[in-house]
């Protein structure tokens, strides 16, 4: 068994008290990782947890069944098919794979994972540093509230070239997993936010900005 890649991913979920309901919902982060085709073994750990202070006295819009939790989740792009396979597990295997999924799933505060993507089968592609071809944000269109954000990156020469738009991905992605109601919106970044703040759309302006806990 040898790595062949890592990576890690990261979502936040902080109160904003600017706009209402200043919690609107669970959020994800996802990290894709092409690689060369070949069997697989991906293991997500999730790396940090950190919860927002507890209780919220001036945040009574907040659901109250939305918590603290986190999880880590992994997932598989077909390399016969093309098609995706997203288990609800941490780790799993696969016996074709050109793509892993790693996504964090985090209810309140700020929750960080790292992602391990281990060569099972007879192909050697080697060790391969991670190359970041896109990265997307889908946020609402009412609120400025960012749902997800997933980045795509390439380990090794070896993988095959790009069939898939990031735009279109990230898009299916949210609406596969957001609560009804979000009217969802994609936008390109040049690179990652930075891990442990929060960020949302000002809709007046289209800036990303940050959530400041007031």
């Amino acid at each position: 068994m040898d790595l062949i890649a890592s990576a890690d991913a990261s979502a936040d979920n902080i109160l904003d008290y600017s706009v209402t309901p200043a919690c609107q919902s669970y959020v994800i982060g996802e990290h894709v990782v092409r690689i060369p085709r070949c069997q697989v073994l991906a293991v997500a750990n999730l790396s940090n947890h950190q919860p927002p202070s507890f209780p919220f006295p001036r945040v009574p819009s907040a659901p109250s069944d939305l918590r603290g939790g986190a999880h880590a989740f992994v997932g598989f792009r077909d390399g016969a098919t093309g098609s995706w396979d997203y288990t609800v597990s941490a780790r799993a295997e696969s016996d074709d794979c050109r793509a892993v999924s790693f996504r964090v799933y985090v209810e309140q505060g700020w929750a960080g994972i790292t992602g391990l993507v281990f060569r099972t089968g007879a192909v050697f592609p080697g060790y391969g540093k991670l190359e970041l071809e896109s990265y997307r944000i889908v946020f609402d269109a009412i609120t400025g509230f960012i749902f997800s954000t997933v980045t795509t990156s390439r380990a090794g020469k070896d993988a095959d070239s790009p069939d898939v738009d990031p735009d279109e991905y990230a898009l299916s992605a949210a609406r596969s997993l957001a609560p009804e109601g979000m009217h969802l919106r994609v936008r390109a970044l040049d690179r990652p936010l930075p891990p442990g703040r929060s960020f949302r759309v000002d809709l007046d302006t289209g800036a990303v900005i940050e959530v400041r806990n007031r």
